[in-house]
């Protein structure tokens, strides 16, 4: 019996384990446009004060080039900041919703690196129409391949999320974090226009467990869920 009860933990356990650094990586979502709700209490880093001197061919989009640093994090790629309030502009490029200033849009094709400079945890931002073509992956010790890539319809397994590409509605443009992992590059990229966010948070929020302690506390779980259960049926038994 024992053995039956255990076995769907173990199973669990063992797929913590063999994940490495993604480890049980969290997504989480929430309004935006900021990490802590409608005010930027938390020092969000914005794209507002760089220039948008350009036009983009044929559209009312103002843009001009990414930083190469900003917040803590080296930028490089070909990522353009975007200025277009109205919306939409021809399928190149849409604000999120509800956000009026400056965006990053990375264009169908190309991606934007983000190397911070030092590990950390956690990675928020605030994504707008999101799609399924729109990819984040996550590295860590100057590996030239990822350890974890994620797109947009990943992400349909968090119930406030989609990834239909909808400009206005709220499962498509939200705050978007993602905890439980340790990394010091991420690059953002997208395969059609556009990826499309703003308002960047990232840092270190306490220690992530290793696998192993991950799989010892929920063996653990099952141990002690095993002996409720057990003595709750000797005690029905001498009834």
């Amino acid at each position: 019996m024992m053995r039956k009860f255990l076995a769907p933990f173990c199973a669990l356990a063992a797929l913590v384990a063999l994940s490495d650094n993604a480890r049980a990586v969290v997504v989480t979502a929430s309004s935006g446009p900021f990490s802590a709700g409608n005010s930027n209490t938390n020092n969000d880093i914005t794209f507002d004060g760089l220039a948008t001197p350009d036009t983009f061919a044929g559209t009312s989009i103002q843009w001009g080039a990414a930083p190469a640093s900003l917040g803590g994090i080296a930028f490089s790629g070909t990522a353009i900041i975007a200025q277009n309030a109205a919306g939409t502009s021809a399928g190149i490029s849409a604000t999120p919703a509800g956000d009026t200033t400056n965006y990053m849009s990375i264009l169908g094709g190309t991606s934007e690196t983000l190397t911070f400079s030092g590990t950390q945890n956690t990675f928020g931002l605030f994504w707008g129409s999101i799609d399924s073509y729109n990819s984040v992956a996550f590295y860590l010790g100057n590996s030239a391949s990822p350890f974890l890539t994620l797109f947009g319809n990943n992400l349909n397994a968090v119930p406030a999320l989609g990834f239909n590409g909808d400009q206005s509605g709220a499962l498509t443009n939200a705050y978007v974090t993602f905890t439980g992992l340790n990394f010091d590059k991420i690059v953002l990229a997208s395969s059609s226009n556009s990826f499309e966010f703003d308002n960047i948070s990232y840092g270190n929020v306490g220690p992530v467990p290793e696998p192993s302690t991950w799989a010892m506390m929920i063996l653990g779980f099952a141990g002690v869920g095993y002996m409720t259960y057990r003595r709750k049926r000797q005690a029905t038994a001498l009834a």
